[in-house]
C-alpha cells in the first residue's frame, strides 16, 4: 500500500459501523419474518376460515328453513281453501268431495313432516349459534392479538431504521476522512474476506484469522499509525490501541 499517513483507527470505526448496518438489516429482516407474526396469521386464517364455515352453514340451514315456511304457508293456504271450498256446500259429487278430503289430509300430513324439519333446523341452528358467537370472538382476540404484534414490529422496525440512518450518515463522515487509496483497497477485500476487510494486531494475534504471527513478521509492525496487510490472512492490519476497544464497544 502507499505509504501515506492517516487515522488508521478510521478503517476499524468503518468496518464496525458497516457490520452494525449489516447486523440491523438482518434485524429487520427477522422483525418482518417474525416466527410469532407467522404463527398469528396463521392462528387467524384458520379460526377466520371456521368462521366462515359455520356462518356458511347458518346460513344455508336459514335458506332451507325459509324455503320450508314458504311451502308450509302456501300449503296451509290450499288447505283452508280446499275447506272452505269443500264446507261451502257447493260439492254435490261425493267422487268430488273426496277427492278434497284426500287431498287435505296429504297437504295436512305433509305440513307435519314439514314442521318436523323446520323444528329440527332450528334445533340445530339453537346448537350451532353459540359456536359461531365463541369463534367470532375468538377471532375478534386474535385479530387484536395481530394488531398488537404488527404495532410492535412497526416500532422495532423505526427505531432500527432511524439507527441505520444514523450510521449510514455516519460512515459517509468517516469514508470521506479515508484517503481514496485505502478506501479502494478495503472494498475491493471486504468481499473477498467474509465482509471483514480490516483485522486488529493485538499480542501478535489477528483479530479476524485468531493466528499468531511469526516474530519476524511481528517486527515488522511497529509503526501505530500505519497500515499493514497481516501476513496470515491478507487482510488490512492495523496495531491496536485501547481507542479501537471503545468504537467496537460503542457500534458492536
Amino acid at each position: 500500500m502507499a505509504e501515506k499517513k492517516m487515522n488508521v483507527v478510521d478503517l476499524v470505526e468503518l468496518q464496525s459501523i458497516e457490520n452494525a448496518i449489516s447486523a440491523g438489516n438482518s434485524e429487520m429482516e427477522a422483525a418482518k419474518n417474525s416466527r410469532e407474526l407467522t404463527q398469528a396469521e396463521k392462528v387467524l386464517e384458520s379460526t377466520g376460515t371456521e368462521l366462515e364455515e359455520l356462518e356458511k352453514s347458518y346460513h344455508d340451514l336459514e335458506s332451507r328453513k325459509k324455503k320450508l315456511e314458504d311451502t308450509l304457508d302456501m300449503q296451509t293456504a290450499r288447505i283452508k281453501a280446499d275447506e272452505k271450498k269443500l264446507f261451502s256446500g257447493t260439492i254435490r259429487d261425493s267422487k268430488e268431495m273426496r277427492n278434497y278430503q284426500e287431498e287435505i289430509e296429504a297437504l295436512k300430513r305433509n305440513n307435519s313432516k314439514l314442521e318436523d324439519e323446520i323444528l329440527e333446523i332450528m334445533e340445530q341452528q339453537d346448537e350451532d349459534d353459540p359456536k359461531i358467537k365463541e369463534t367470532r370472538a375468538k377471532a375478534e382476540r386474535e385479530e387484536a392479538l395481530l394488531h398488537r404484534i404488527k404495532g410492535e414490529i412497526e416500532e422495532k422496525l423505526e427505531v432500527i431504521g432511524n439507527h441505520i440512518e444514523g450510521l449510514n450518515k455516519r460512515r459517509e463522515d468517516v469514508q470521506s476522512r479515508i484517503p481514496e487509496e485505502y478506501l479502494s483497497e478495503y472494498r475491493r477485500l471486504k468481499p473477498k474476506k467474509g465482509g471483514i476487510a480490516v483485522s486488529v494486531l493485538k499480542d501478535n494475534f489477528c483479530s479476524v484469522c485468531n493466528m499468531e504471527i511469526s516474530s519476524k513478521d511481528a517486527e515488522k509492525i511497529i509503526d501505530f499509525d500505519e497500515v499493514y496487510r497481516c501476513p496470515l490472512c491478507g487482510r488490512i492490519l492495523i496495531i491496536f490501541r485501547e481507542e479501537i476497544d471503545k468504537i467496537i464497544k460503542e457500534l458492536g
